[in-house]
């Protein structure tokens, strides 16, 4: 009894002494010494520190002799009784649904028992402590673990304090980094290759569209459908981008403010990129009314043009726009050939060549409906503001699609016409909507009367006996050039106004 006393007080004050020594080690030397201390005064076959960690236990250290029992870990913490955290369990204990006590009962373990490490609310883990010789556990010794598990908690919260102190020093440090990186350099790409280095993982940015901007692989580039992390970059209310990540970050609170603070510095740098994109869309803004004033600086138009990468070499073709959706980063692809200048509701085309123009209109109609109408070749830049003109007018008399405006025809005049509806009604007032669809066959087939039968599923005869009842209703005859001109002006002036 007196020996087992005195193995009990030799076993606390070598614990006790243990446990003073922590504070002085970093976290992962602590977990070493834990497990080396716990063997010191005890004939204890091996001694394993288990840690929770995203909701596993997780071995941070083994003493002792080597055993399978090692590659068990992780364990779920769910899926362990709590106990383990709370006092100490032995094999003694009757815990069947408790993961760690199933896996003590399939090895070659036949005494154990595990010291829960805690203070307060917080608990770090458990020590597991096993023989491979069957043995009697002390009572008393019960209440030596449980006291150095305590102690062992306060050396963890310490160090968990300290190293809370030496992240936010790192932490500091990286955002002064990323700042001066991101204050200096005008791309992604010196940012994206320091944020790799510091989170110690692959990295790649992407804009608000998916488009790849910057990478930085530590190893060999990936497939970029195997990175496992998309963290959003917000601007205000808006996403411009995503830092994605190739492993997994772990999700400690230092990790995870490393990451905020790179999400921060790529907003700093999409920020930038947007007030010079803002900048050199109003430049473009401010050429255009200069090559729209009257009377007309031609000097000072070339000179703002050649400072903005605009081409205005004659001939020059100038259109109008009309859609839903700002045109801007989808025109980058186009660009030196192609200029996208907004102009009030309508955004302004300046081109040289009609092959980009189609291409353009390809490629933007693929996201929203465009209604795209292009100007005659323009040799005179002074002409400009008429073309403009002529476009904006017309532009409501297309449907979506990209138009030249010299195949609209006498289109545009017609729109000026007044009182049309006068001249329609007289026109066309006495036939009947079947009539007008005939006489709008005809006139279209140029009075071929086989091809006007065969556009409308009718036969000839029919045709004709319709024909003849148009000339009745209208008291004239559709062989003359001047009443078909007549009436196929009336026709247009009907489709135009939708009458």
């Amino acid at each position: 009894m007196m020996q087992t006393q005195k193995l009990v007080e030799r076993v606390a004050k070598q614990l006790r002494d243990a446990s003073r020594q922590l504070v002085h080690l970093s976290t992962e030397d602590a977990f070493s010494y834990i497990a080396d201390a716990c063997r010191k005064e005890l004939p204890i076959d091996f001694s394993a520190i288990a840690m929770a960690n995203n909701g596993h236990y997780v071995l941070k250290a083994w003493s002792g002799e080597a055993h399978p029992l090692a590659n068990s870990f992780p364990l779920n913490v769910n899926e362990c009784t709590p106990l383990l955290t709370e006092e100490v369990v032995t094999h003694l204990h009757l815990l069947e649904s408790c993961a760690l006590f199933q896996m003590m009962q399939y090895t070659d373990v036949p005494s154990w028992f595990t010291v829960p490490f805690k203070i307060d609310d917080t608990r770090f883990g458990f020590c597991l402590i096993g023989y491979l010789t069957p043995i009697e556990l002390i009572p008393d010794m019960g209440t030596v673990f449980n006291e150095f598990g305590k102690d062992v908690g306060v050396s963890m919260l310490y160090q968990h304090e300290k190293d809370d102190k030496q992240q936010l020093e790192q932490l500091l440090l990286y955002q002064q980094t990323l700042l001066n990186e991101t204050l200096i350099g005008d791309a992604f790409d010196g940012l994206t290759k320091k944020i790799s280095e510091l989170l110690q993982n692959s990295v790649v940015i992407f804009d608000r569209f998916h488009h790849v901007l910057s990478e930085a692989w530590l190893d060999t580039k990936q497939p970029y459908d195997s990175l496992n992390e998309h963290h959003p970059i917000h601007v205000g209310h808006d996403v411009l981008g995503y830092i994605a990540l190739l492993k997994p970050s772990p999700t400690t609170h230092y990790v995870q403010l490393s990451i905020e603070v790179a999400k921060n510095m790529y907003a700093i740098q999409f920020m930038k990129q947007k007030v010079a994109v803002e900048a050199y869309e109003k430049k473009k803004e401010q050429l255009l009314e200069r090559l729209l004033q009257q009377p007309f600086d031609m000097q000072s138009v070339l000179a703002q043009a050649n400072l903005l990468n605009i081409d205005l070499t004659l001939p020059l073709f100038i259109a109008v726009v009309e859609t839903t959706i700002d045109m801007t980063e989808k025109a980058k692809p186009f660009e030196p050939a192609l200029t996208v200048i907004q102009h009030y509701e309508h955004a302004i085309l300046l081109f040289k060549d009609r092959t980009q123009c189609h291409a353009f209109y390809d490629h933007i109609q693929k996201s929203a409906p465009i209604k795209l109408l292009y100007s005659r070749p323009i040799q005179k830049l002074q002409d400009v503001r008429t073309e403009l003109t002529k476009l904006q007018q017309a532009l409501p008399l297309i449907s979506t699609a990209c138009i030249d405006y010299a195949t609209l025809g006498v289109l545009p005049l017609l729109q000026e016409i007044e009182h049309y509806d006068a001249f329609v009604t007289e026109q066309l007032a006495a036939l009947s909507p079947q009539l007008v669809d005939t006489l709008k066959q005809y006139l279209a087939h140029n009075g071929h009367a086989s091809e006007t039968a065969k556009a409308l599923f009718i036969h000839r005869s029919t045709l004709l006996y319709r024909l003849e009842k148009i000339e009745e209703a209208l008291h004239c005859s559709l062989q003359h050039s001047e009443t078909r001109f007549t009436l196929q002006l009336a026709l247009k002036l009907k489709e135009l106004h939708n009458l």
